[in-house]
C-alpha cells in the first residue's frame, strides 16, 4: 500500500486478486477489513476471474503479473478510464465504489478500463509507450494506432469471451459508443472461421476505429496535452523534443500479441483513414506546439 497526502492508498498487487484463495493469510489482509478495500478487491477478482475466459485476456494478465504489476482505486480518473504508470508497474482503475453494481452491467462498464489498461501495461513494458521525442504530427500519428490498438484488443477479448459463455461484455460494446468497431469484428470474424485466430478480425476492428472523426480527435487532443507537458520541462526531458521521425515499423510492432503472433505485419499505414488531419481546434494547438519547438531548438543553448 502506498501512502497519499497521509492516507492509505488502495492498491493491491495483481497477483493477490489472482490468487484469491490466500488472501487472508496475506500481509494486506488487514489492511482489507476497511471496507472501500474489500469492495475494490471483490471487483478486482470479479474482473480477473471473468477475464481470464479470454485466451487473450489470460496472456494479458500472465504479462502483467510476471513484471509484478499492482492494481489500484483513484476516484480522481473518471468512471471506466484507466492509466498506467510504468515507473511505478500500477494500473489504477478510474474506480467509484458506490457506482459498481453486482450486475453483468457493472461488471462490464469496468473490463473495458481494466483490459485496455492491461494491453497499454504489456506494451509500455514493450518499450513502446507514445515518446514525445517524435515529430509532433509523428506523435499524433503513433498515439492514434496505439489507441487503435487497445481498442480492437478489447474487443477481441469480448469476443472470445461471448465464445467461452460470459457474453455480456460483447452486449456491453455494441451498446456503446465504439458500436462500429464491434460491428467490423463481428463482421469479419463471421466471415470465416480462420479470420477470428488469425488477425484478420483484429485488424478490421483496428482500421475502424480510424472511421469515427471523434475518436481521432479526442486522441489528438490528449497527444497534445502530453507534449505541452513536456516542453513544460525542457530540462527535465532534454532536448530531444519533437525532433525524431516516426519509423513505420515501429507502429507495426504494435500489433504484437502476448499469446504470439502479431496482427498488423505487413500494414503500410497509408490508407486515407490513417492520414486524417487534425480538427480546427488540435491544428491550431498543435501549430503552437511547433513554434514552441522551433524556439526552443533554436535558443537550445540557453537552456
Amino acid at each position: 500500500m502506498k501512502d497519499v497526502a497521509g492516507t492509505a492508498r488502495i492498491t493491491f498487487p495483481l497477483s493477490v486478486a489472482v490468487d484469491a484463495a490466500g488472501f487472508e493469510s496475506s500481509p494486506f489482509s488487514d489492511f482489507a477489513r476497511n471496507n472501500a478495500a474489500r469492495h475494490f478487491f471483490a471487483a478486482l477478482c470479479t474482473l480477473v476471474s471473468v477475464t481470464e475466459k479470454s485466451p487473450a485476456g489470460r496472456a494479458l494478465i500472465r504479462a502483467a503479473l510476471i513484471r509484478d504489476v499492482s492494481i489500484g482505486l483513484d476516484p480522481l480518473l473518471e468512471p471506466q478510464t484507466s492509466f498506467y504508470y510504468p515507473l511505478h508497474k500500477r494500473l489504477d482503475l478510474g474506480y467509484q465504489p458506490e457506482a459498481v453494481q453486482n450486475s453483468q452491467k457493472g461488471v462490464s462498464q469496468y473490463l473495458s478500463s481494466f483490459t485496455g489498461g492491461l494491453r497499454r501495461a504489456w506494451q509500455q513494458g514493450r518499450a513502446l509507450a507514445p515518446d514525445t521525442g517524435l515529430k509532433p504530427e509523428d506523435f499524433l500519428r503513433y498515439c492514434r494506432a496505439f489507441e487503435a490498438d487497445v481498442t480492437a484488443i478489447t474487443h477481441m477479448v469480448a469476443w472470445e469471451l461471448r465464445g467461452a459463455g460470459p457474453c455480456f461484455f460483447w452486449r456491453h460494446l455494441l451498446a456503446g459508443p465504439d458500436a462500429d468497431v464491434a460491428a467490423a469484428f463481428s463482421r469479419t470474424a463471421s466471415a470465416h472461421p480462420r479470420h477470428q485466430f488469425d488477425g484478420t478480425a483484429l485488424r478490421a476492428a483496428f482500421l475502424q476505429w480510424f472511421q469515427v472523426a471523434e475518436r481521432v480527435d479526442a486522441s489528438d487532443h490528449l497527444a497534445l496535452e502530453m507534449m505541452d507537458m513536456a516542453l513544460l520541462a525542457p530540462r527535465l526531458t532534454g532536448a530531444g523534443i519533437g525532433g525524431r521521425p516516426l519509423d513505420h515499423r515501429q507502429l507495426c510492432l504494435l500489433g504484437a500479441l502476448p499469446q504470439g503472433g502479431n496482427y498488423l505485419t505487413g500494414m503500410r499505414f497509408r490508407g486515407p483513414q490513417m492520414r486524417r488531419g487534425c480538427d480546427p481546434f488540435n491544428r491550431t494547438h498543435l501549430r503552437h506546439i511547433q513554434r514552441d519547438i522551433e524556439y526552443l531548438s533554436e535558443n537550445q543553448e540557453s537552456y
